[in-house]
């Protein structure tokens, strides 16, 4: 059975736009994750993600996660075991709220609800890649723009920019 770790960069590596030095840093990331005690899960031995809490400062009082870093096996892609890691862990956690900061085509349907929470570390990326979905239904709406706060090895800047700039 592979780690979490090599599920993590054998999917990073596989992809185009990722390097090496990308798929290390995300696999060592979701490694970070882990030892700090978030939420991991792993399905059927090829998909893999981590969960970690966030808190909307206006609304403190809901539990939510951002969904970061996930990732498939490049055999096992496009075969619908990210979804069905994400149904998992979703109804393990008893969530209202999970973000992902992510590329449109992979998070764009999934996470489709309409918010104004600020990423918790600002990078100047745009808004339209940040997104969410409502396990309790409504509880973003009346919330309002609101910042947001996570702790630990989340907190660091690099992941919530372009790496590029950092590897």
């Amino acid at each position: 059975m592979k780690t979490p770790y090599q599920i993590q960069f054998e999917a990073f590596n596989a992809d185009d736009f990722y390097t090496e030095a990308h798929a290390k840093l995300y696999a060592q990331f979701a490694e970070d994750l882990i030892a700090e005690g978030n939420y991991s899960i792993v399905y059927q031995g090829v998909a893999h993600a981590c969960y970690t809490p966030i808190t909307i400062d206006k609304a403190p009082n809901l539990k939510c996660f951002v969904l970061a870093p996930l990732a498939v096996r490049p055999e096992h892609q496009g075969k619908g075991y990210a979804t069905k890691l994400m149904e998992q862990a979703e109804s393990e956690l008893d969530a209202d709220v999970v973000f992902v900061l992510g590329d449109p085509k992979h998070y764009a349907r999934r996470f489709n609800a309409k918010h104004n929470v600020e990423l918790p570390v600002g990078t100047g990326e745009s808004p339209d890649f940040w997104f969410a979905r409502e396990l309790t239904q409504g509880v973003l709406e009346g919330i309002g723009k609101s910042s947001s706060t996570i702790k630990g090895v989340f907190a660091n800047p690099i992941m919530w920019s372009n790496p590029d700039d950092q590897i």
